[in-house]
Order: C-alpha cells, then structure tokens, then sequence
C-alpha cells in the first residue's frame, strides 16, 4: 500500500514524528516506525534510510539541549565515546546499502533481549568509582555501534543504552542524555554523506523533522518530571515490540 496524496503524506510523517521523537527521546527505536512510514508513502528504501537522518538529527539537536539545560548532560567524559562512534557512522554511511537480512534480524533481536533484561535488572551497589572497562575498550565497543549507526539506524538507540549501562554509573536519564548527544554528532556527518550522495527528500525529512523535534521537546520534560520509571516502562515496551518484529511475531 502506497499512499498517493502528498499532503496526507506529510500529515502522517508529522504525526509519526511527534510518536518516534518521544519515543527516541526516552528509549528508542523510534526509526523502526518512520522507516516504514516514509517507504509506505512511496520512498525507496535507500531512500527512507538517509531522508529519516534529517529527523534523528534535528530531534537529537533539540533533546541534547534540554537535556543540557537540566544539567543532565556532561560531555567531557563521554569525548573518547563520541569521537569513536562518529569515526564508525562515517563508515557505516558511506557504505550503507539496505539491509534484510533475515540471520542479522535474528541477532539483534537476541542483543535487544539482552539489553531488555540488562536494563530492568537493579544494578549491584558499588563500593568505588573504579571504570570497569578500559577506554580502548569503550571505544572499540562504541566504533562498533556507531558503525551500525552510520549504516542502518534503526535500533541503535538500545545499544547506546545497553553499552552506556555496562560501562558507566551512570542513571537511565543522563544515559538518554549521552545517547542523544552522541547520535546527533555522528548524524551530522550522517546526513552530510546522504545528502552528497543525493538520497535525501528534503521536504519529507523536514515534515517528518517537525514531528520528531515536537516528540523530542515533550519527552525531555516528561523524563525529567517522572524520572527513570518512565524510561523504564517505555524503554521495555519499545524492546518488545522491536523483537516481537525483529522475529517476524507480527
């Protein structure tokens, strides 16, 4: 099913936005709605992948600076992280190609499970401050993420969130504070690559980009209202839901 009429068209991306920046903003997977919004409304797959980085960007522009003007973002120990993660997203972009592979599907959604769990579990009590994984190590995991980043998007918020909660004390939202700040970096350059490469539909990236930063906007306030059982909860039901897709339950 294709829909035809253009402004409807920009009504549901707007609308998807608005549902796929809050979501993001607090979890993630916002990006396993808007892909197939944007391809449903006649975008070649390719396509739909760069047009929805103009989205993540401005959404993650918007959510890193609340975030930041509630002190809940502190960038200078997460510099090693951020640099490793936008080396790996230009790489990941500049050989991105549809992805549909029906054995990797499977393997995220066993990382999602994973992550899933890791989340909800209460973490132990520290007796020290102690990093727990060296810094090479850190990069080396986050080069990764951003390299799956920079090539597909979609779930890479709940490896941030998973990675995040390995290696830092930090709390669920200062971890979606990093998360933001660190994917609106290396999207920048993201989008630049799309746009050379001549994939991006500019004016279904802004309809869509409206929503996303409107979602964005709320979801930061409602975060830092309610805390982190608000992350909880929609941080579990996202996860479910993307493995529930991931291995083709619906």
């Amino acid at each position: 099913m294709i829909i035809e009429n253009i402004y409807f068209q920009y009504l549901i991306l707007f609308l998807t936005g608005i549902l796929a920046g809050f979501i993001n903003t607090l979890a993630g997977g916002g990006s396993t709605l808007t892909l197939p919004v944007l391809i449903i409304c006649g975008l070649p797959s390719p396509v739909a992948n760069a047009t929805n980085r103009v989205a993540i960007l401005m959404q993650n522009i918007i959510g890193t600076a609340q975030f930041k003007k509630h002190n809940q973002l502190t960038i200078k120990p997460i510099i090693h992280i951020t640099i490793s993660s936008v080396i790996g997203a230009i790489i990941g972009s500049l050989i991105a190609v549809k992805l549909n592979s029906y054995v990797f599907d499977k393997f995220l959604g066993i990382i999602l499970l994973f992550i899933l769990v890791m989340i909800l579990l209460p973490k132990p009590v520290k007796k020290n401050n102690k990093r727990k994984v060296p810094k090479l190590i850190e990069s080396i995991i986050f080069f990764g993420i951003g390299l799956y980043g920079g090539f597909i998007q979609a779930g890479v918020g709940f490896l941030f969130i998973g990675a995040l909660n390995l290696i830092s004390d930090l709390n669920l939202i200062k971890t979606n504070a990093v998360k933001l700040f660190i994917i609106g970096c290396y999207t920048f350059f993201a989008v630049i690559i799309f746009a050379l490469s001549g994939k991006i539909l500019w004016t279904y990236g802004l309809a869509l980009s409206i929503g996303n930063m409107t979602g964005a906007y709320f979801g930061v306030k409602i975060v830092i209202k309610n805390g982190e059982t608000i992350i909880k909860i929609i941080l579990a039901f996202a996860i479910i839901i993307a493995i529930f897709k991931l291995f083709g339950l619906f």
